[in-house]
């Protein structure tokens, strides 16, 4: 009788333990979601969509404008990091020469943006911002004359974090380099050897 009731003694300190380990397990997971979770909350992204209104100069009146071997890339108007980041794209999508918007004077042509955007909204259990904007891109000559145009439409989710630059512009190079033929970037006669050249990351 001592024999069997160590056993069952045994047993039920078993299937205690077995519990506490499943409980443990349980909220060991829920303590991993949640640190997923405030994280996630945390976190400021930005996701590109698709370019639109695309225009280029027909190849007639760009022929007739000169070789662009140099470019100013302006300040632009709503979201001065984004000029940042296009200038990183000019340098490695093109062989363009890249001056500062003080030498503008002294450039084959100019690129000029513009950012507007909608009020932000609360997301993510009200403890992230989310903003639809849309940059407006115009690359003129010297002399002002229009030879190409886009429009490039994009959400910002901001949390307690600010947007990690280099992913940011890495994410934008990405997006040009994929949609490279449906802007006429090709047909800018910028560089089109390293257009051609390099695919995307």
């Amino acid at each position: 009788m001592p024999f069997r009731m160590t056993r069952v003694h045994h047993a039920f300190v078993l299937g205690l333990l077995l519990l506490a380990a499943l409980a443990l397990q349980g909220c060991l997971a829920m303590v991993w979601l949640g640190a997923v979770g405030v994280d996630m909350s945390r976190t400021s992204e930005i996701e590109f969509q698709p370019f639109e209104n695309t225009w280029v100069v027909e190849p007639q009146e760009r022929q007739q404008l000169g070789v662009v071997k140099s470019i100013a890339v302006m300040p632009f108007v709503g979201d001065p990091a984004m000029a940042e980041r296009w200038t990183v794209v000019l340098r490695e999508m093109t062989d363009l020469r890249i001056v500062s918007p003080a030498e503008a004077a002294q450039v084959d042509c100019v690129l000029n943006g513009n950012v507007a955007g909608q009020e932000p909204t609360k997301t993510f259990v009200g403890m992230k911002e989310s903003s639809s904007r849309r940059l407006y891109l115009h690359l003129a000559t010297g002399s002002g004359t229009l030879i190409w145009k886009t429009e490039l439409p994009y959400t910002i989710e901001q949390g307690a974090k600010n947007l990690d630059e280099e992913a940011v512009t890495k994410a934008l190079l990405t997006h040009v380099r994929a949609h490279a033929e449906a802007i006429g970037f090709a047909e800018l006669g910028m560089g089109r050897q390293r257009l051609a050249s390099r695919s995307p990351a």
